[in-house]
């Protein structure tokens, strides 16, 4: 009884090792993307200077609970945060820490009563922190790949708030008001930031930091870019949601094409394993 127990927690270890990877994987290179465009948006705001990025740290740090200011002084719960605020998850970091070691323990507790051996205690309590780590990232993933859906849409609001006349700030309050999450929300808390006395550049660049999209750093090229040279803002948008709203379309059909041609795949190697 004590064998199949162990061997039970030991499968179930390396089950939850097989579906993360299996969740993780397919969003590698929308990660490494992301990834490239934060490390873009860092060299940016290396550009500023000192007194604006003192009043992003000081606006950032004021967001945070206590707890959080001291953690984020290490650079792996920094990490975390920022990989929570991409997320969209609404907990804190010292919260989550809690919560998970919390759940972690007592997973490991329940293997000690049930004498466990001690490997199985450790894949316990590693695991918390694995599932914790992957749902993470599929949040990121889900909650990047529907701000670049919604994206087109709030563009369309923003030019036609512009051709009747309204301010930009009015209409990035206008999007906030009338679109869902996550794109409402970060709209939203660009409006505030501006209505604070944000300069454009900075609240924009505050927004696609925590947006880290190829959608976004078209979207915010085009406001800058108007900002500094002058133009016609309304009609970039419109050329923006025009190629955003085809490029969504052409990413959607290669991955139906891909799923038929691994449907076709998984059944021709089924069919060759039946017959033989």
């Amino acid at each position: 009884m004590e064998l199949d127990a162990t061997m039970f927690f030991v499968l179930l270890f390396f089950a939850v090792v097989f579906i993360s990877q299996a969740l993780i994987l397919p969003a590698a290179g929308s990660k490494a993307k992301h990834k490239e465009l934060s490390e873009r948006l860092k060299a940016s705001q290396s550009d500023l200077d000192e007194e604006t990025r003192s009043l992003l740290h000081e606006h950032y740090m004021k967001s945070l609970t206590p707890l959080d200011r001291k953690l984020v002084e290490f650079t792996v719960f920094s990490n975390l945060k920022k990989t929570i605020e991409l997320s969209g998850f609404h907990w804190s970091l010292g919260r989550l820490l809690a919560v998970t070691a919390a759940v972690a323990t007592t997973f490991c507790l329940i293997t000690v009563i049930l004498r466990q051996p001690w490997f199985v205690s450790v894949a316990a309590f590693v695991g918390t922190w694995v599932i914790m780590h992957v749902g993470l990232q599929q949040k990121i993933s889900n909650r990047l790949s529907t701000f670049e859906e919604q994206l087109p849409d709030a563009l369309d609001i923003m030019r036609r708030m512009l051709q009747a006349g309204q301010p930009v700030t009015q209409a990035f309050n206008e999007v906030g008001n009338e679109m869902p999450d996550p794109i409402g929300v970060e709209f939203k808390n660009t409006f505030n930031l501006l209505n604070y006395g944000y300069d454009m550049r900075l609240a924009i660049m505050q927004m696609a930091e925590r947006t880290p999209t190829v959608s976004m750093l078209a979207f915010s090229s085009a406001v800058l870019l108007q900002k500094e040279t002058g133009g016609n803002l309304s009609e970039n948008l419109e050329k923006v949601s025009h190629v955003l709203r085809a490029r969504f379309k052409l990413v959607r059909k290669i991955k139906t094409i891909s799923q038929k041609v691994d449907c076709r795949h998984g059944f021709s190697s089924y069919h060759h394993l039946y017959c033989f």
